[in-house]
């Protein structure tokens, strides 16, 4: 496909190309229009929002297309986006701000920071709402209370499933360390939480696995045993973003600006080996590997009942 300059909107280009190439762009520029209309809102700064936005189409483009198109036209697909993203994006940035947004306006909660997972949903949704709707004593019924079943699943669902403190639940609910601590332990006596049997200010929690899109436990279990030999927060730190993916496919580049520049690539060796946790699902001609895991470490499906 090739294209030469013109003097439209934005910079673009005429483009030429066979039938199939016009309609690979119009559904790139479809999903990308999508994109940043759709969903948690992009970063402020121009390149952190060029990521995003990239990443969430790529994301899109195998959660809708794996297993229903070829290898070599998915391939076709991710080309194209590559080609042609510069000049869509210039198209529809400036409807990414919203009116009143400035430069720097958006903060990250620290429990959101999980790297090339931040926009991945780990959390089984309905199971959870289902289970605090089950039990109506968990939660005070008081009109004013600072503790409701929405904030705790918004919470819960921040965590993505990997550790907290009691004072992650302290300053998130606006509550006193022994309200805090109180409210920790009645979640985790009916089965909400789990311990990380640690000690004093080692003590960890997270939500149960019941209600994790991966089996998290063994996951844990096997990424500190392949990586036994590296720094010892290495492991914990690579199997937490395993955890928040849920499941879903991802970018080895992406996920090398996750991990610690130094051992990165053994890391992912390691984790790509055969019999290890990753899948390769494509690799682009001079591109990164798309990676998922395998999934024999997923959770059934839920069954309503």
């Amino acid at each position: 496909m090739e294209g030469r300059r013109c003097l439209a909107a934005g910079g673009g280009y005429q483009w030429l190309g066979t039938e199939e190439e016009t309609l690979d762009r119009a559904l790139v520029a479809g999903l990308m229009l999508h994109g940043a209309l759709d969903g948690p809102a992009l970063p402020p700064e121009a390149q952190a929002c060029r990521v995003f936005l990239k990443t969430r189409v790529q994301k899109t483009l195998v959660s809708h297309l794996s297993g229903r198109i070829t290898l070599d036209r998915f391939r076709s697909l991710i080309k194209t986006l590559d080609r042609c993203f510069p000049f869509y994006f210039s198209l529809i940035s400036p409807l990414l701000l919203r009116p009143g947004d400035s430069p720097g306006s958006q903060v990250t909660p620290a429990l959101e920071m999980t790297g090339p997972f931040s926009t991945c949903r780990p959390v089984r949704e309905d199971l959870l709402l289902e289970t605090l709707r089950s039990l109506p004593d968990l939660i005070p019924r008081r009109p004013h209370s600072k503790v409701t079943g929405q904030k705790l699943q918004d919470f819960l669902g921040r965590t993505r499933g990997g550790w907290f403190r009691v004072r992650d639940f302290q300053e998130h609910f606006a509550v006193d360390r022994k309200t805090a601590w109180e409210y920790v332990q009645k979640f985790l006596h009916s089965g909400l939480l789990v311990h990380n049997r640690g000690r004093a200010a080692s003590v960890r929690y997270a939500l149960a696995e019941r209600f994790l899109k991966v089996q998290a436990a063994a996951l844990r279990r096997e990424a500190a045993a392949l990586l036994l030999d590296l720094p010892s927060p290495l492991h914990p730190q690579v199997a937490d973003g395993l955890i928040a993916g849920g499941g879903e496919a991802f970018w080895e580049e992406d996920w090398r600006r996750f991990l610690p520049t130094a051992h990165s690539r053994e890391i992912l060796n390691r984790l790509t080996a055969p019999g290890s946790l990753l899948e390769v699902v494509c690799t682009p001609d001079g591109g990164s590997r798309l990676l998922r895991l395998k999934s024999l470490w997923l959770q059934a499906p839920h069954q309503a009942p």
